[in-house]
């Protein structure tokens, strides 16, 4: 089974997410949504700074066979806090202490470039890299051509503390970038970014006639985001970021979350638990010191949750990526892939659980 042929056979995350950036003046705020049609586990991870580690790939995990690809090591230089539904050292989105930002969303007509003599990398653990070793966007775009990535049909969205933000798509095996003059809407949802700006255009506001009804569900989520984005209230921006997400919400979404970047506070909520929770980036220890922490994203609890975060355990991580693995295994789909490479679901899970225990602290 080539490389494409297996990639379009893993069943798809879902592909109404949305993420946007609200700037101006003093006020620095990210938005997410994470939109599924089951139930998403997750837990948050305070990642921590000195930790070696090593690439790995989606097709590794699902074949357990090595690579044939090179590998690549890096000591982490920076502590993170990510949102993890696949466990420690895959993410799905998070922020380190310099301030980058990384986020990915579905785009169906994605395809990685091939290039076998590159180290090949699960993409979540590439949003992991990132926030592991830069503090810009252009260190992350300097990356791009270094790196092979496997998995979902991804497309992502980098910010750092400057305000400079990224686009980063791979469509029929091409790398497309839009930074700068070419992202003019700080917003990336599901479809790639030229169609939504195209689309745009035709709206009142844009250069069109055709009005925005944030009421009508059947808009793209993009215009609707678009527009409120120019509408920012600076009174209340973390209240103001979470009313985005509200109207860009198509009636799947796991879980909401909003970053203050200046202040340093995440605010998140989730559908099992629906009240609002905040942490501040700074009130954790990212040195390799103390155990790494983690909290359930779905925790009930409401406001600073600091305090509840716990150490790392192997088994509860197992748990996690069971339960995930088994939520996209639900038609049977990871289990026939995993069996024709001669391969068993409990392997993979054990390979994708087991990962952040061969990483170890260098200080």
């Amino acid at each position: 089974m080539n490389a494409l042929s297996w990639t379009t056979a893993l069943p798809q995350s879902g592909d109404l997410c949305s993420t946007f950036v609200l700037r101006q003046g003093d006020t620095f705020i990210i938005g997410h949504n994470l939109d599924e049609s089951f139930h998403v586990p997750g837990v948050i991870v305070v990642n921590k700074r000195g930790v070696r580690k090593t690439s790995v790939s989606l097709m590794e995990m699902l074949t357990g066979q090595p690579s044939p690809s090179p590998t690549t090591s890096w000591t982490s230089k920076y502590g993170s806090l990510t949102l993890c539904p696949f466990g420690r050292e895959f993410p799905d989105g998070g922020i380190n202490e310099a301030g980058l930002y990384i986020q990915e969303m579905t785009l169906p007509d994605t395809r990685f470039p091939e290039n076998d003599d590159l180290p090949k990398m699960f993409m979540m653990q590439w949003m992991q890299y990132q926030l592991d070793n830069h503090e810009s966007v252009e260190q992350v775009l300097a990356t791009l051509s270094q790196i092979m990535l496997d998995g979902w049909t991804w497309h992502f969205f980098t910010c750092d503390k400057s305000g400079n933000c990224a686009a980063i798509e791979f469509v029929e095996g091409q790398t497309h970038i839009y930074t700068g003059d070419d992202m003019p809407i700080p917003v990336l949802c599901n479809t790639a970014y030229p169609e939504e700006l195209d689309n745009l255009k035709g709206y009142q506001g844009f250069g069109g006639d055709k009005p925005i009804d944030l009421k009508d569900k059947e808009t793209e989520r993009f215009v609707h985001a678009a527009h409120l984005v120019a509408q920012l209230d600076q009174a209340q921006p973390i209240d103001y970021g979470f009313d985005i997400l509200r109207t860009l919400e198509r009636g799947g979404t796991q879980w909401s979350y909003v970053i203050d970047v200046q202040a340093g506070q995440v605010s998140f909520f989730t559908a099992q638990a629906t009240g609002r929770k905040h942490f501040a980036l700074g009130a954790f220890d990212y040195s390799c010191d103390t155990p790494v922490q983690v909290l359930d994203i779905h925790a009930d609890l409401e406001g600073d949750v600091t305090a509840q975060f716990a150490d790392y355990a192997p088994e509860p991580n197992r748990q996690l990526v069971r339960a995930q693995v088994e939520s996209l295994d639900r038609n049977g789909d990871v289990t026939r892939l995993a069996e024709s490479f001669g391969n068993s679901l409990s392997n993979v899970v054990d390979a994708i659980s087991g990962y952040s225990d061969t990483t170890r602290c260098m200080t």
